[in-house]
């Protein structure tokens, strides 16, 4: 029964948001260190950052798109930048200075970037996780996905 309670904790203990510092960045972990049945699917085509523009200007805010193409039911994500900072213009999203994350599963997001004050460009880490629904850390599918934008 122990065993049975820790796993449940560990794959479902997160029902309000995923915990922070999982979005892949390089010396970070991903969703897989709470979703390890499969390895996670690196540069993924399934994840979308729309919105980032091709320069940005340091301390002007750009609204962000995080979007999970053919998202099931269950998901969420993490996403963190290299410089600037996140504030969340609606009730799915959580941000607290660098990071995002969802509060609840959506498939489509939206985050306020705030650029920061970077010579050189950007740079966004984003995690997903696609879940099969049943709770447990098993079968979920963990995207990872990187973004550059110039200043």
């Amino acid at each position: 029964m122990m065993i049975l309670t820790t796993l449940l904790v560990a794959g479902g203990g997160f029902p309000n948001a995923p915990p922070w510092g999982h979005s892949g960045q390089p010396g970070t972990d991903n969703c897989t260190a709470c979703h390890w049945d499969n390895d996670a699917q690196l540069d993924s085509p399934r994840l979308l950052l729309d919105g980032l523009p091709d320069h940005f200007v340091p301390g002007e805010s750009y609204e962000l798109t995080v979007r999970l193409a053919d998202a099931g039911d269950v998901n969420g994500f993490q996403l963190v930048t290299s410089s600037g900072e996140f504030d969340s213009p609606d009730r799915t999203t959580r941000s607290r200075d660098a990071g995002a994350r969802s509060t609840r599963p959506a498939g489509e997001w939206t985050v306020t970037w705030i650029a920061g004050d970077s010579d050189g460009p950007v740079t966004f880490w984003l995690a997903i996780n696609d879940a099969n629904g049943d709770g447990s850390e098993f079968g979920d599918t963990i995207l990872l996905q990187s973004f550059e934008v110039l200043r």
